[in-house]
């Protein structure tokens, strides 16, 4: 900028000293013209021209000009500078054709004669009665306003090249003051940008760049602090997530996966950083999901819809809420999804229970109510039958008295809330005693009962009248679904600081699709067999319910046609108990060879 305003100025000084030094020459010539008229006018006069010309040549030298005088008809009469016969007329030149036509002229060009150029001025010489003698002509050369150009010009260049240097060095100055803090300010909100939080700009100015960085320094402590809230907030909602045992998905407009918690991941068996970004329909390729995505969207307000999961042999029912989210510029769902697996599962127990107890009671109460109604319509009387119609009578009334004892079993269990007061019981003696309960039932069906143990008492924590119920049910289920021929042996372990109780049978087996079910109340593999044999279908899930109250596990194995085995495991007591009059301690580890 410095450059170009000095070149324009110079530019406009040269034009505008040319001018004036043009100007100041022109008057210059036009005064001496002036002062020389009538002297010129008496030189042309003169005849004799020698003298006449060795004037003017003097002339000449005294003004340091070129003086030409010319006839009316604009031919050379006298040249200070040349030999006028050589010039011949010069009436063409426009000073002199001016001159001759309205008493002045004046004009610039390249004189032939010297070949530079030179301004000329011509006056007309008149005489005293008004005749005209000829023309004066002055003319000088250019070359001095030439110089004094080139000097001005040269004292231009160099005023412009030292101006141009002082503004380049004060342009550097301050374009360092100015570019310093602004690649520092540059720095500093790259850093934030990129997640540096803790960038700030160092050094403090008055001027305005101050001011925006002070306050670039308050914006990084503002976002430091909003970034330490939401990530404090993040932190709390994603810990309440985790620790939720229900499912919580979000997903984007296009139903892909923003997060889901670890719930999430294991009710539906996914990988967290594999589900992000793919598409919910992908994941779970369930029709009733696709509906309730499509309902959310188009509703804009929370839909429930059950679902229904197939993972492998088992079959998972998800209460799933699908609630719409706008987060300013994104918008989704979040879906919720609760396990009701078990819910429904109990749900069905629950109603096969009550349509089992109502047909378990009606069954007896209306062969009852028949053979009583027989009896009162004249059949007591009737000696051959009304005994055995009494008989029959007592039998469904016995079946009435252990269906009634087993629910009131199985209620007195689970008003204990789960627990039953426990204490060292030797199994050895328990079941031995059981044995010799069920030797009648089982040589009347041609049944073996069998016993092996081990060498020492297994002596485990448990309600002994718990555990007597346990093996009851157990001998007497062995021994009902055991054909003649047939075993039941028991076998007592210890294993991995448990007692195991093992009663295994030869009988008609169970179907491997009804071994989950098979401790359910009122559950039977075949009804009519086992109404046959007087069964109540409760006898397993007391046994199931006891040995849960008494902090164990009880299993069952089986193929049809080939048996079962009921395996129960309790915790072996640790304390100093007395059996048979001898103080037993039981071990406090038992080896892995046990």
């Amino acid at each position: 900028m410095v450059l170009f305003t000095v070149l324009v100025t110079g530019v406009l000084l040269h034009s505008q000293l040319q001018g004036s030094l043009q100007r100041q020459l022109e008057s210059s010539l036009e005064g001496q013209a002036g002062r020389l008229a009538t002297r010129a006018a008496e030189l042309l006069d003169r005849g004799d021209r020698g003298p006449a010309a060795a004037e003017l040549s003097e002339l000449a030298n005294q003004l340091e000009l070129r003086i030409t005088l010319l006839d009316a008809q604009g031919r050379v009469q006298l040249d200070s500078h040349a030999d006028a016969a050589n010039l011949g007329d010069e009436s063409r030149f426009v000073e002199v054709s001016k001159a001759l036509a309205d008493g002045r002229g004046k004009a610039r060009r390249k004189s032939v004669l010297v070949g530079r150029d030179t301004l000329y001025e011509a006056q007309r010489l008149v005489r005293a009665d008004g005749s005209v003698v000829g023309v004066l002509r002055l003319s000088i050369g250019l070359d001095s306003i030439a110089q004094q150009l080139a000097a001005l010009r040269a004292r231009l260049a160099l005023g412009a090249v030292a101006g141009t240097l002082a503004a380049l060095l004060l342009a550097l100055y301050v374009a360092r003051r100015l570019t310093i803090p602004i690649k520092e300010m540059t720095r500093v909100a790259e850093a934030l940008g990129s997640g540096d939080y803790g960038r700030r700009i160092s050094q403090q100015r008055d001027d305005e760049l101050g001011v925006l960085g002070a306050t670039l320094n308050r914006l990084g402590d503002e976002i430091t602090q909003r970034i330490d809230t939401i990530s404090n907030d993040d932190a709390r909602l994603r810990a309440m997530l985790a620790a939720m045992v229900e499912g919580v998905i979000a997903v984007d407009q296009d139903d892909r996966v923003v997060f889901l918690n670890d719930a999430a991941c294991q009710l539906l068996n996914l990988a967290a950083p594999e589900a992000i970004g793919r598409p919910m329909w992908q994941l779970l390729r369930t029709a009733e999901l696709v509906r309730l995505l499509e309902e959310a969207h188009a509703k804009g307000h929370v839909v429930r819809r059950e679902i229904q999961l197939q993972r492998g042999s088992r079959e998972y029912t998800l209460d799933a809420h699908a609630s719409p989210f706008d987060g300013g510029a994104a918008t989704g769902l979040v879906i919720v999804l609760h396990d009701v697996t078990e819910l429904r599962r109990l749900e069905r127990v629950r109603r096969d229970f009550v349509a089992n107890v109502s047909h378990e009671l009606k069954t007896p109460l209306t062969s009852i109510k028949g053979y009583v109604e027989t009896l009162l319509d004249g059949a007591l009387e009737d000696s051959k039958n009304n005994v055995r119609f009494l008989e029959k009578i007592a039998v469904h009334v016995e079946r009435l008295a252990h269906l009634v004892t087993d629910l009131l079993s199985l209620a007195r269990i689970e008003s204990q809330q789960g627990a039953l007061p426990r204490e060292p019981v030797d199994l050895d003696a328990l079941v031995r005693k059981a044995l010799k309960r069920y030797e009648e039932p089982a040589r009347g069906k041609a049944v073996s009962l069998s016993m092996h143990g081990e060498r020492e008492p297994v002596v485990v924590l448990g309600d002994p009248e718990a555990l007597t119920q346990v093996v009851d049910n157990l001998l007497d289920n062995g021994i009902k679904y055991t054909t003649g021929g047939g075993a039941v042996s028991v076998r007592l372990e210890r294993h991995n600081g448990v007692g195991r109780l093992s009663v295994t049978d030869s009988g008609i087996g169970i179907p491997e699709e009804d071994l989950e079910r098979i401790f359910e109340r009122f559950y039977r593999v075949d009804k009519a067999r086992s109404r046959e044999i007087g069964g109540t279908g409760l006898g397993l899930s007391i046994v199931k319910h006891l040995v849960q109250a008494m902090h164990g596990n009880v299993s069952v194995t089986s193929r049809l046609h080939e048996g079962s085995r009921f395996q129960v495991e309790l915790p072996l007591a640790r304390t100093p108990v007395v059996l048979r009059g001898v103080e037993v301690v039981p071990p406090a580890k038992e080896s892995a060879s046990e």
